[in-house]
Order: structure tokens, then C-alpha cells, then sequence
């Protein structure tokens, strides 16, 4: 059994989906398909992942956990959510914003109290595959563990 979240902005999560939909239906038997709507993101996963990244920035700067400042982690989030564009072309981490004077339009990254429950799932179980290939072990707790869980059930 295999669980998809598919965000209908990123092609290859459709892909994927029906990549996977197809060759299930090539076999026989039975097949049970649901489907809910992903709500916004809860706060422990939104809590949790702050945490990361307080403890991602103590390991890259070598401080202690304490002597993480406020800039330190804004400066951790950004350089993760340009690794995980880089890695992943998550079209979702990335908005158009458009100057109204000039007219000139760039792509920025979206902030992570934007992201859905299904983005915030995709994004932390990138960022901890991340960490750990840095050498940091990132503790799945509340409600990302237990949605991590279910998919790897």
C-alpha cells in the first residue's frame, strides 16, 4: 500500500500518482482509493519544524543550542528552503511577487507559515533527509511523526 500527498502545483507528484495508479490497475484485485482534502499546516508541525531548525543552525555554526539567535535561524531557513528548491523544484516553495511600479515580476521563496499540511510533510521529510546526510539526526515527533508513519506503513 502506498499513500500519495499530490500537490496539483508540483507535476511530478501528479506524475507520480499516476504513474503508480496505472500500474496498480495493469494487476488484479480489488482497490480502495480515498481521497481528503490536506488542510492548512497544524501548529506542532509547524513548532517541530522550528526546532529543526534551531538545531540545524547550533550544527552548521557550531554554537550552542542557547547562543542561536533569531537572525541565525532566518538565515538557516533560507539556505534549507534554497537546498530543498535545489534538490527537490518544489514549484510551492516559490511565489511570482511583481513590483506594481516597475512592473518587474521575480520568484522569491514562500514562507514556511504558508506551506499546507501536505507541503509541510514533504518539506520536513526533505529537510530531515538533509540533516542527517549532514550528519544531524532530526527526531520525528507529533504530528509529522505520526503522518510519517502512516505513509511508511
Amino acid at each position: 500500500m502506498r499513500e500519495f500527498i499530490i500537490n496539483t502545483d508540483n507535476q511530478d507528484s501528479v506524475d507520480d500518482f499516476v504513474s503508480y495508479l496505472d500500474e496498480t490497475l495493469q494487476g488484479s484485485g480489488l482497490l480502495k482509493v480515498t481521497v481528503k482534502q490536506v488542510k492548512d499546516r497544524s501548529l506542532s508541525q509547524n513548532a517541530l519544524l522550528h526546532i529543526w531548525f534551531r538545531e540545524y543552525a547550533a550544527m552548521r555554526l557550531n554554537k550552542p543550542l542557547k547562543k542561536i539567535t533569531q537572525e541565525d535561524t532566518d538565515s538557516i531557513k533560507l539556505l534549507v528552503k534554497q537546498a530543498c528548491y535545489g534538490d527537490m523544484r518544489y514549484d510551492w516553495l516559490c511565489q511570482r511577487v511583481t513590483n506594481i511600479d516597475t512592473g518587474v515580476s521575480a520568484f522569491v521563496l514562500r514562507s514556511t507559515s504558508r506551506y499546507d499540511k501536505g507541503e509541510m510533510f514533504m518539506f520536513m521529510e526533505w529537510f530531515q533527509a538533509f540533516a542527517a546526510q549532514k550528519g544531524l539526526l532530526l527526531e520525528s515527533m507529533g504530528e509529522f511523526g505520526r503522518l510519517k508513519d502512516e505513509t511508511n506503513q
